[in-house]
């Protein structure tokens, strides 16, 4: 890990997307892969994390490839995948970089709000390598929140304690760029005082509905909060 990103916070932020810590997330999205996925269906994860809803998708009867760049949560992954007897195939890498198989996929999902982790320039390319990888009538599902309505209805925090035990860690807004409407935070283990700053970028459903839908047609809009969507496409 570079210096840039100091391990222990590094792996703390990761680990918010464990199995474990995912669950209630997961199984509040089950329903609606339940009507989308059928038995012996391609799917591909997107930054799967340690792979929350690639065994979701498992469990629901797809042929499953998840994919992420951080070695750590495909360790977790993999672990996880041997204890349940899974046969979903985690692969280690970017994906952005990575050559998906054009026309094979039925379904791709991109979840968890882990659009924010790409600018506009990066998403644009994401959606073009995703149409590419899916075959005729196959969906993309991705899930955002809306990065600016906590700005305009006062509920962002600027700083917050985001852990107290078995070690104190804080979070503080330390930048907005609006040059790619991102923002930068600092994770602070106030212990050891090592920091990482955190960058993410902010999308609205518009500008979703933008990058991809000149790709794919919008089938099907769900609101799951105020705040945060998962939007299903279609390749025609």
């Amino acid at each position: 890990m570079s210096p840039a990103k100091p391990i222990t916070l590094y792996e703390w932020i990761l680990g918010q997307f464990t199995v474990e810590g995912r669950a209630e997330f997961v199984d509040s999205l089950a329903p609606s892969f339940e009507r989308l996925i059928e038995p012996g269906a391609r799917a591909l994860d997107l930054c799967c994390g340690a792979g929350p809803f690639s065994f979701l998708f498992e469990r629901l009867g797809a042929e499953v490839t998840g994919i992420d760049n951080a070695p750590f949560m495909i360790e977790l992954a993999t672990r996880e995948a041997a204890g349940r007897g899974s046969t979903v195939k985690f692969i280690q890498a970017d994906v952005l970089e990575y050559d998906l198989e054009p026309e094979h996929y039925d379904l791709v999902a991109l979840l968890g709000n882990t659009l924010s982790d790409f600018p506009l320039d990066a998403a644009a390319l994401l959606a073009q390598k995703c149409t590419a990888s899916l075959r005729r009538s196959g969906r993309f599902a991705v899930h955002y929140i809306d990065g600016v309505y906590g700005w305009i209805h006062g509920e962002y925090q600027k700083e917050e304690v985001e852990q107290q035990e078995p070690i104190v860690i804080t979070r503080r807004f330390r930048q907005y760029r609006a040059e790619d409407m991102a923002i930068v935070e600092t994770y602070r283990n106030e212990t050891t005082q090592e920091e990482y700053d955190y960058t993410s970028y902010l999308y609205t459903a518009p500008v979703v509905r933008m990058i991809v839908g000149g790709l794919l047609e919008l089938e099907q809009v769900i609101r799951l909060s105020q705040r945060s969507f998962l939007d299903v496409f279609r390749k025609p």
